[in-house]
C-alpha cells in the first residue's frame, strides 16, 4: 500500500511539473480581430492619436501604469481609471518593452496632439 501511495505522490508530482514547465512556453497572446493597425510584433503601423494637444514630446505621457495602450498630455495622466492588476508579459500595441513611445505629432488635421508612436523612443 505505501509503494502506491508514494508512486500517486511522485505522478502527481510530475504532472504538476509538467503543465507548469509548458505554460512558460506558451506563445503571447494575440491581439483580437479587427485590430488591422497593429503588426504582430507589438509596434503599432501608424501614430494612435489622443485629443490633448501638445508642443513637445515631453509634454506627453502613458495614461495608465500598466500596460499603456495610449498617450496624453500630462495634465490626463491617470485618467485611464485604476489597473486591474499589472503582469510582467510584454502586450503588443502598448508601451511595453519599448515596442512604442509616447510623443508629440502632427496629426492629419495638422494640429500637434499626443499620440503613442511605434518603436522605441
Amino acid at each position: 500500500m505505501t509503494f502506491v501511495c508514494a508512486r500517486s505522490r511522485v505522478v502527481a508530482a510530475a504532472s504538476i511539473s509538467l503543465i507548469l514547465a509548458s505554460s512558460g512556453l506558451a506563445a503571447p497572446p494575440r491581439p483580437p480581430k479587427g485590430e488591422a493597425t497593429h503588426p504582430r510584433n507589438g509596434a503599432v503601423k501608424t501614430p494612435i492619436f489622443s485629443t490633448d494637444s501638445c508642443k513637445k514630446d515631453a509634454d506627453c505621457a502613458p495614461v495608465a501604469m500598466c500596460h499603456p495602450d495610449k498617450c496624453v498630455a500630462l495634465a490626463n495622466v491617470g485618467t485611464g481609471g485604476p489597473p486591474l492588476m499589472c503582469t510582467m508579459e510584454c502586450r503588443g500595441n502598448t508601451l511595453d518593452c519599448g515596442y512604442n513611445h509616447c510623443g508629440c505629432a502632427a496629426s492629419p488635421s495638422g494640429k500637434k496632439l499626443c499620440a503613442l508612436l511605434p518603436g522605441a523612443k
